[in-house]
């Protein structure tokens, strides 16, 4: 899937993936300052991303790749980090997944979603490129990478993490599960995981979506959000757990797992009002995200978590 670039940047070999960027003309992007759409070829297929470089100064900066949700694109998740990202110094690439047009974009998270599932995407392959092109372009700090993600980009993001514990500091996922056929990372990584009870798309006791959308593009169903705590709990061997509630009448639980292996957490906060969106934000997609839910913010909240890892 090809879509219109802006800018014009130098062509590049990583390893055995073979990568590459151009210019293409084309319409203006609606972007902040500092954004530009580029593109990557990972073994022969062309991927797009936004990159929002916010640097203050010319050093390497940490880095947040932000995955959108299914059905979406890279634009609907620039609002949700532009502002941070200029304020912290931070340099943030938004993915663009791959659908049957170049707004309605998927990833292949194994058992969801959709056309990136059923076209067998390397989505976990395409990330995994666009790191190591940021990392050898000097542009981003390798002990500070991020990858956070809403819904299917969530999804996304467990897979990121498992496979790839040697390159990202730590991950959030936000609204995404898990399917129970993943293996175990081969390293403890730091992860924060939210999920609102009320979550009417990818339902936090797990199944099959509600949704009759969104069901259509499983091929496999959820597992309960507990379930994917569960599972990174063990894999970080976390021994130590607390719970604190706060907002009001305990509207957000924090379950805060700690004492893992590598100086890893498993942090999980518990949305009980919480439908299907990205906690603070205003910027909502149609027919998926219809309420928003103001008692925590998801950026804040998953920035505050990433400030505190670095990779060693």
């Amino acid at each position: 899937m090809k879509r219109t670039l802006t800018v014009a940047v130098a062509a590049l070999a990583l390893g055995t993936t073979a990568c590459a960027m151009a210019a293409r003309p084309g319409k203006r992007l609606s972007e902040p300052s500092g954004a530009a759409s580029q593109h990557l070829t990972v073994k022969g297929v062309e991927r797009e991303y936004i990159l929002l470089d916010a640097r203050k100064g010319r050093r390497p900066a940490p880095l947040v790749i932000a995955l959108h949700g299914g059905g979406g694109n890279g634009s609907t998740m620039v609002p949700r980090w532009s502002s941070l990202a200029a304020r912290e110094g931070v340099v943030v690439a938004f993915p663009e997944g791959l659908g049957r047009n170049d707004r309605m974009g998927t990833w292949n998270a194994g058992g969801c979603c959709g056309f990136a599932m059923s076209e067998n995407s390397n989505d976990v392959g395409f990330i995994g490129a666009l790191i190591d092109h940021l990392v050898a372009q000097d542009t981003v700090d390798p002990n500070r990478i991020y990858v956070t993600g809403m819904s299917n980009g969530g999804m996304l993001t467990h897979k990121i993490a498992i496979a790839y514990p040697g390159k990202v500091a730590a991950v959030a996922v936000v609204a995404g599960a898990m399917f129970g056929n993943e293996q175990s990372p081969a390293s403890p990584v730091p992860i924060m995981i939210m999920h609102g009870e009320k979550d009417q798309v990818v339902g936090f006791t797990g199944g099959t979506s509600p949704m009759a959308l969104v069901a259509r593009s499983q091929s496999r169903p959820f597992l309960p959000v507990r379930s994917a705590v569960d599972f990174w709990v063990k894999a970080d061997g976390c021994r130590a757990v607390k719970t604190q509630g706060q907002v009001g009448k305990d509207e957000v639980v924090i379950e805060t797992h700690d004492q893992c292996r590598n100086g890893s957490e498993v942090v999980f906060y518990r949305l009980l009002s919480a439908t299907h969106t990205w906690p603070g934000s205003t910027n909502t997609m149609r027919m998926l995200e219809t309420t928003p839910y103001k008692a925590i913010d998801a950026t804040e909240t998953a920035w505050s978590f990433f400030s505190r890892h670095v990779r060693r």
